[in-house]
């Protein structure tokens, strides 16, 4: 999903480049840089708050220019901007990160692979350094990585189980051939669509369910039009802030450091932060009429054979083959010792 990572995390990109980039006398420093994150939230108005924090401190040398809401498009559609030089930087979930490389896919796209966010974050750190390195070799440094909750399935119909939704126009994000392939060979009816074309599109019923992390199902407010939800966490919405490496590299190797070491110790705090919202995100839509709806033991059954289904089809597909079967040991390792809680 596009909405992977919530906008707080746009800020501190936006910090560390304002902060690094040239000042000299009279130079004007446009930053650019798009998201599909949607406007008119709080960590909307916290961006433009520190747009104007970073003007007044460099003299109103460096000028930061936001474009949310996909304005300039999709993920696949900025990422080819950023080759060109339109953008310096931005926030890509798994499906943007992979039109730049697709081993970013490893961390989310494995249905109930992960079980908790101590296996995702197990994960992600001993793979990063990996998945780091195949972005850098083309053409961009990751400056930390991010996620906006579990993805689950929220629908304008009842539905338990994975029959139930077959009867359904699911919601693909545009971008993922393969991913809708395999949805038909399984006897599901995806429909590929940009974002922004979620909510017409359940308005209109050119789709009828969206797998999403509440967080995001509340504030573009798809549960309007899909009132029940499902509680199983598929899979989790992970993402990465990348900058291009001309940009980054224009940086003394000291302030790269230090702005490497400032934003890790921000992610850390942005994801429990992101987490905690998106629990409470439920607890809102319930006042607003969402009907969440329980798994059983008999639906959590039907819904882990199906992932055991998918994972060969997704394997060698959507995930490299060596990354899907790292994220299958790096999981193994950590369950030995930590135990696997559903």
């Amino acid at each position: 999903m596009k909405h992977s990572v919530v906008p707080c995390f746009l800020a501190l990109v936006l910090t560390g480049l304002a902060a690094g980039l040239p000042r000299a006398a009279g130079e004007t420093v446009n930053l650019r840089v798009g998201t599909i994150l949607p406007s008119g939230t709080a960590e909307h108005a916290l961006l433009q708050e520190l747009g104007e924090l970073w003007r007044k401190e460099s003299g109103g040398t460096v000028k930061l220019t936001l474009y949310p809401d996909g304005r300039l498009g999709g993920e696949a559609e900025m990422v080819q901007k950023l080759r060109i030089k339109q953008l310096s930087g931005g926030i890509f979930s798994a499906v943007g990160l992979a039109e730049i490389d697709p081993s970013s896919r490893g961390l989310q796209y494995m249905p109930l692979m992960f079980h908790s966010w101590a296996e995702v974050d197990y994960v992600r750190e001993h793979i990063r350094p990996l998945l780091e390195e195949r972005l850098k070799a083309k053409g961009f440094e990751v400056l930390f990585w991010a996620d906006a909750g579990w993805v689950r399935y929220f629908s304008k119909e009842p539905g338990s189980f994975p029959e139930d939704f077959k009867k359904m126009k699911m919601f693909v994000l545009a971008g993922v051939p393969e991913q809708v392939d395999i949805m038909r060979q399984l006897g599901y009816q995806p429909v590929s669509l940009e974002a922004e074309q979620i909510l017409p599109g359940l308005t209109t019923g050119m789709i009828s369910v969206v797998p999403v992390p509440p967080f995001l199902a509340n504030a573009l407010q798809f549960n309007r039009e899909a009132k029940y939800m499902l509680d199983l966490n598929w899979v989790p919405l992970v993402g990465a802030a990348v900058i291009r490496r001309d940009v980054w590299e224009r940086l003394s190797p000291a302030l790269r450091t230090e702005l490497k070491g400032i934003a890790e110790a921000a992610a850390d705090r942005i994801r429990a932060q992101t987490r905690a919202e998106d629990e409470e995100a439920i607890v809102a839509m319930k006042k607003n009429g969402l009907i969440v709806q329980p798994v059983t033991p008999e639906v959590r059954a039907a819904w882990e054979a199906l992932a055991e289904r998918l994972h060969p089809l997704i394997r060698g597909t959507i995930v490299p083959a060596e990354i899907f079967d790292k994220v299958s040991a790096d999981l193994a390792e950590y369950r030995a010792t930590h135990g696997a809680a559903h």
